[in-house]
């Protein structure tokens, strides 16, 4: 059995479903060893309600991925999601020092992490800290300001953050579980590391993350994340839409929407039936599925509708000319793709997560995409830890060689 530490574990504790992916690197790439997945309960809307519940359900999901892999899991990267997560742009500076104005990486971390904070009111936690650019002096929009000259260095970052509470009360649910929270990343910036092309950065794209709880989303511009951000409208709005207008308890509302669902309503022939279970089972009755249709469809329109809202504000609608990629489970309804086009006027398609070697088929699914995405950014998170400790070393080597 390998070592503990040698696994790349993604974890996602969706509203819905709680997610869990194990992978190895094997010469440069990623090798799949197994996965959970488990029903979540303990929530309410996009709230932890029942702690006890949640961690049942992270235990059951990382069990499950154990017994498949044959190994322990000790530790993950978690993915956070929901409306309480915003973004800005935030500035700071450092002044150089006299005599040393040649630009250090350290000096580049510290104006970095000092804009970070700037951001941070007492109710707000870090997620991410994604340096736009970088000004030394009247030299403005570097990337790589290491080795310039000059006498003050000027940073600005897009940084996302999180309600503290929300936060906290997930990295307790996973600690309880017995598992340490490497990292904590907004799932749709997990989602682009699984499903985006490198070109699609460039041109400008938009990951929408469509989960049971919440609509969340990354726009990127220039290769850069220009805008993350949320909405508090999920699947389970669809579903509850479809409760209610066809009179119907939940649990059937949402096997409906699996069996018969299309978001394009006109696709649907008039003079076509389904039985749909009452209140009470006896109750049950035959209604149109194009009503069935009608209504995802004004609930799908909707939700681009506010997502077009959050790009026009952000002064981004414009430059997504690589269009939208959808990921998660709602991503799979059919239909969707189509409002999406037409509400947003852009190109559409389903974001599918990359084949890792030895992956199942029934993980090639838009809603493993933030999970496995999640594998990645741990994956990429040892490489960035890796880098820090071979500069340490340098740096205590050059000390003794002097």
């Amino acid at each position: 059995m390998r070592k503990r530490h040698d696994y790349l574990v993604g974890l996602d504790a969706g509203t819905d479903q709680t997610r869990c992916v194990v992978a190895m690197e094997e010469d440069s790439h990623l090798r799949f060893i197994s996965h959970g997945q488990a029903a979540a309960n303990g929530w309410t809307r996009e709230s932890i309600t029942n702690q006890d519940a949640l961690v049942q359900s992270v235990e059951e999901c990382v069990q499950q991925a154990e017994k498949n892999g044959g190994m322990a899991i000790e530790a993950a990267v978690v993915g956070v999601g929901g409306s309480h997560v915003q973004s800005n742009i935030s500035h700071s500076y450092v002044h150089l020092p006299s005599g040393e104005n040649e630009v250090q990486q350290a000096q580049v971390d510290t104006v970095v992490r000092a804009a970070g904070q700037g951001s941070l009111g007492g109710d707000r936690t870090l997620l991410q800290l994604i340096p736009l650019s970088f000004d030394v002096d009247q030299q403005c929009g570097l990337q790589s300001p290491v080795g310039m000259s000059g006498q003050r260095l000027d940073a600005h970052v897009q940084v996302v953050t999180a309600q503290a509470q929300a936060h906290s009360n997930l990295c307790a649910v996973v600690n309880r579980a017995s598992l340490v929270v490497q990292e904590t990343v907004f799932e749709p910036f997990a989602a682009a590391q699984a499903v985006l092309e490198e070109r699609e950065r460039e041109m400008g794209v938009v990951v929408i993350d469509m989960g049971a709880g919440s609509v969340d989303f990354a726009a990127y511009v220039d290769s850069q994340l220009r805008l993350a951000g949320s909405l508090p409208i999920g699947g389970s709005h669809f579903v509850g839409d479809v409760s209610t207008v066809l009179r119907t308890p939940r649990e059937e509302a949402a096997l409906l929407i699996q069996q018969y669902g299309c978001a394009i309503a006109e696709q649907t022939p008039r003079n076509v039936m389904i039985e749909v279970p009452g209140i009470v089972p006896e109750l049950s009755e035959p209604k149109p599925r194009r009503l069935l249709n009608q209504i995802l469809q004004a609930r799908a329109e909707e939700t681009f509708e506010l997502v077009e809202a959050e790009l026009q504000r952000s002064r981004l609608g414009h430059r997504v000319i690589a269009g939208v990629v959808l990921t998660g489970g709602l991503a799979a309804l059919a239909g969707l793709c189509d409002v999406a086009e037409n509400v947003l006027n852009t190109p559409t398609r389903i974001g599918l997560p990359p084949r890792l070697e030895d992956m199942p088929e029934e993980l090639d699914h838009p809603a493993w995409s933030t999970t496995i995405g999640l594998v990645l950014y741990a994956q990429r998170l040892r490489l960035y830890q890796q880098r820090r400790r071979d500069r340490v070393t340098d740096w205590l080597k050059s000390l003794l060689d002097t």
